[in-house]
């Protein structure tokens, strides 16, 4: 069951939720016959989460379509969205365990996950968007299903911007459907890794141009080397900021609000890159997105870099 308390809003985040237990100070990457002890650990709400966190600290009005169960792991992250003030009018609420799960080993420059999901999330119908009608539909993850096509097809019927993530798709641009997928949508945001897996190039401008064939926007998220992104033919490049990194996971759902937010709010494109680099950036800061700025906060970690 849907809870309906909201018809509206400028920002409909479609994505699942995680449980993140998170380990850090490992002495060695995790192997079969290891018994490894981590230095530090701390439990967050991850995925999706981060996003509507993310846009809720700065000011958008969001809804976060999300399924949760009766489990623990479900009880505690909707808790944790109450003490955020996320808004919950597009969680769907299952009678049943709804789990997801994820190790995360954490390094300062990268880490691993060993996850768990119980199932698929049900997917919003064309008949629920037209009826919650965002400014924006911003979608965790790439999907070539059907649920997926229609309903980026009915936002672009009612004049929704687009925008979505890639998640580690196990897919390239040979793969049949995924190149006219790409073409219905807005803005795509993939990291370096998954823009140079889909085309299949090494170098990331190399990447970024090939996506731009296919998509107008692309934005592609560099962890601590920022971020280069397209639009309409104009490259862009923005460093990241120089913080000291604690924990990267939930950056780039971070940053994907950031920019979502920006895309709003800021007077340009730029300025959209810079608060997306800002929210990034902070992400790392603390466990699973903890540091993520306020809308008070942009200005002093404000900093521009020339366009190319």
């Amino acid at each position: 069951m849907i809870n309906t308390t909201r018809s509206s809003y400028e920002v409909m985040v479609v994505g699942e939720y995680y449980f993140d237990l998170v380990f850090r100070g490992l002495p060695d990457i995790p192997r079969m016959g290891a018994d490894l002890w981590a230095q530090e650990f701390d439990w967050v709400p991850g995925a999706a989460f981060s996003t509507a966190l993310a846009l809720t600290r700065l000011g958008t009005n969001a809804g976060w379509w999300c399924a949760f169960g009766n489990d623990i792991f479900s009880r505690m992250i909707m808790e944790e969205a109450r003490k955020e003030s996320i808004d919950d009018g597009l969680f769907i609420q299952l009678g049943k365990p709804w789990r997801r799960l994820s190790s995360a080993f954490s390094f300062t420059d990268d880490r691993g996950f060993i996850s768990y999901s119980e199932d698929r999330d049900p997917s919003p119908t064309p008949a629920d968007l037209e009826r919650i009608r965002p400014n924006v539909l911003l979608l965790q993850g790439f999907s070539l299903d059907n649920e997926r096509k229609a309903l980026i097809n009915a936002a672009r019927n009612l004049g929704i911007r687009i925008c979505s993530d890639c998640q580690h798709i196990d897919m390239d641009l040979s793969e049949p459907g995924l190149i006219e997928a790409l073409r219905q949508i807005d803005v795509f945001l993939p990291n370096e890794t998954e823009a140079k897996a889909l085309t299949g190039e090494t170098d990331v401008e190399i990447a970024l141009g090939v996506l731009t064939r296919y998509c107008s926007t692309v934005v592609i998220k560099r962890g601590a080397e920022g971020v280069i992104a397209s639009d309409n033919g104009r490259v862009y490049r923005l460093p990241a900021l120089s913080v000291d990194v604690f924990d990267t996971t939930g950056a780039g759902d971070s940053f994907n609000a950031g920019f979502v937010h920006g895309l709003l709010h800021e007077p340009d494109f730029i300025s959209a890159l810079e608060v997306a680099v800002i929210c990034g950036s902070l992400a790392v800061t603390g466990y699973g997105g903890r540091n993520l700025p306020y809308l008070s906060d942009l200005d002093r970690y404000r900093r521009r870099s020339a366009a190319d």
